[in-house]
């Protein structure tokens, strides 16, 4: 069974175990990994998982350079495992030049973190990021949704998606954490989203989340862990007691993604 996990936050070694507690003590949740490379790599081996798409978040724009060059330089040591998304910041004074360099490392996406980094998804400047984003053709992967602040609401990502209609958004946490209802609402049908199911899994009950997928259609579903957030060993065991047919399955898990990076088409 083929397994491409997209949703994989890594940081460097001396870092990582901090970033991963700060994670989890905003979310209050016990982070179960350290977010290293090392870590992702063994944990994933043995659960199966074939690649991942990695990343980070730019909390200020002055630290988006070094989260980009980290992240590519983990991809360029590992090409046949991570797949890389860079980072900036809406208020970064090069936004343009900043976009070019992700692109010039081989960088294919930008994530960002709206409740991490303080910005409104609708606010004029993030506006202008996605439409230089669209420009490019660089797909935003974003976290959305959080009934604790207003930055990342669905209802935000949809104004912003009608704003810069050239966007293509993976709207993270089946398009809404904590306010999935919400969220397939605003953004189900939309031809330029897809969504993954990372971090949502553990909370909604089997039949809720295959009817949320089913909202958005298994075909625009990613397969995600949020790691270090959860292992890839429960994550999976929670996908696969998803009252979903054998094909919805391999589709999320591995062909939906695939296609998405234009592997099989």
């Amino acid at each position: 069974m083929t397994i491409i996990d997209t949703h994989a936050h890594i940081y460097p070694d001396k870092i990582a175990l901090k970033a991963a507690k700060s994670i989890g003590e905003f979310y209050e949740i016990d982070m179960h990994l350290d977010g290293t490379v090392s870590s992702l790599l063994k944990v994933g081996e043995e659960a199966g998982v074939s690649r991942w798409l990695v990343h980070s978040v730019a909390v200020t724009w002055e630290r988006s350079r070094s989260i980009n060059d980290f992240i590519a330089s983990a991809v360029e040591a590992h090409p046949e495992k991570f797949i890389g998304y860079g980072s900036i910041h809406p208020d970064h004074p090069e936004m343009e030049k900043e976009l070019d360099y992700m692109l010039s490392r081989g960088l294919r996406g930008v994530k960002l973190h709206p409740d991490f980094q303080h910005f409104l998804l609708d606010d004029p400047q993030a506006i202008r990021l996605f439409a230089a984003m669209a420009e490019r053709k660089l797909p935003l992967l974003v976290h959305t949704g959080d009934t604790r602040y207003p930055y990342s609401e669905p209802e935000r990502m949809a104004r912003a998606l009608d704003a810069v209609p050239g966007l293509t958004a993976i709207c993270a946490h089946l398009g809404g954490w904590s306010r999935w209802d919400a969220a397939w609402q605003v953004l189900a049908g939309r031809e330029n989203v897809y969504v993954d199911c990372s971090s949502s899994l553990y909370a909604l009950g089997a039949e809720e989340a295959a009817n949320v997928i089913r909202r958005y259609g298994a075909d625009r579903v990613f397969f995600g862990t949020d790691y270090p957030m959860w292992t890839p060993q429960e994550e999976i065991a929670r996908f696969m007691a998803l009252p979903l047919t054998d094909e919805e399955r391999e589709m999320i898990l591995h062909r939906n993604f695939e296609r998405f990076i234009g592997e099989n088409e």
